[in-house]
This record gives structure tokens, C-alpha cells and sequence, in this order.
């Protein structure tokens, strides 16, 4: 008698937790995960001299590298960011020797300072910033 009450005990137990179990899992909204963003730094590369925009320069940024088209233009990003204030450095070199004309190597850091998001999921990526940065980049030949 006392065995078939504790089968029965038992039964009834473990029925009342699996119901508490299913019943509070389906209401958790639990993730995991890291903040995410992506930074797109793009801009136009000229020379300082002429003003005209400078093809084939090679943009690099934290693991991502661009080349300007025909009309100066580039873009890279960081597609991994965290979402907060960012401060990238980004080189800019001339590595097609003479065609385009030699230019010095540039490196310059671009902050995004309270970075305003956009198209984000609204759970852990927290969307896309933009910045527009414009450079010169000097002859070789010029003083600088």
C-alpha cells in the first residue's frame, strides 16, 4: 500500500512540474546573443593638386578593404560592430605605381560620435550608421 502511494505521489508530482515547465517556457522571450551594428564609412578620394577624383586607391578599415571607382568613390564598412560610439582607423594607398599619378599614404581615424541607427531588427541588431568622409590625398612629389 505505502509503495503504490508513492508511485502515485510521484506521478502526480512530476505531472504538476512538467505543466509549471511547459507553462513558464512559453511565456520566456530568453535570447542570447551580442549587440550588433554595421558601420559604413564611404566618401570620395581627390587629389589634392587637381581635385580631380583618384581611381584605384585602396581604403582600408578594421578587416575590410574598398578601391575607388573611376570617380574617386568608396566604400567599406564594419559589418560587426558594437553598438556605441566607434572609432575606426582607415588608410588610404595608392598601389597602382604611376597610372593615376603617385600619391602619399594617408592614415586618419573617423569617430562616429552617438551613432543614429537605421533598419534594425529590434532585438540584438541595433541597424546600419553612415558617415560621408571626403579626403586629398597629396602628390608624392608635393611638400607637404
Amino acid at each position: 500500500m505505502k509503495i503504490r502511494f508513492l508511485k502515485t505521489y510521484n506521478v502526480l508530482i512530476a505531472g504538476l512540474l512538467t505543466m509549471l515547465g511547459f507553462s513558464t517556457a512559453c511565456d520566456s522571450k530568453d535570447e542570447y546573443g551580442t549587440p550588433s551594428a554595421k558601420f559604413v564609412v564611404k566618401g570620395k578620394v581627390r587629389s589634392s593638386v587637381t581635385d580631380q577624383p583618384i581611381e584605384n586607391i585602396r581604403v582600408s578599415m578594421e578587416g575590410d578593404t574598398s578601391f575607388t571607382n573611376a570617380r574617386g568613390e568608396y566604400q567599406i564598412a564594419d559589418k560587426w560592430g558594437s553598438p556605441s560610439d566607434q572609432t575606426y582607423h582607415i588608410e588610404f594607398r595608392d598601389i597602382d605605381g604611376e597610372t593615376n599619378g603617385e600619391f602619399n599614404v594617408l592614415d586618419t581615424i573617423v569617430e562616429f560620435k552617438n551613432p543614429e541607427f537605421t533598419g534594425g531588427d529590434g532585438d540584438w541588431y541595433s541597424g546600419e550608421a553612415t558617415k560621408e568622409f571626403d579626403t586629398k590625398l597629396n602628390p608624392e612629389n608635393e611638400i607637404k
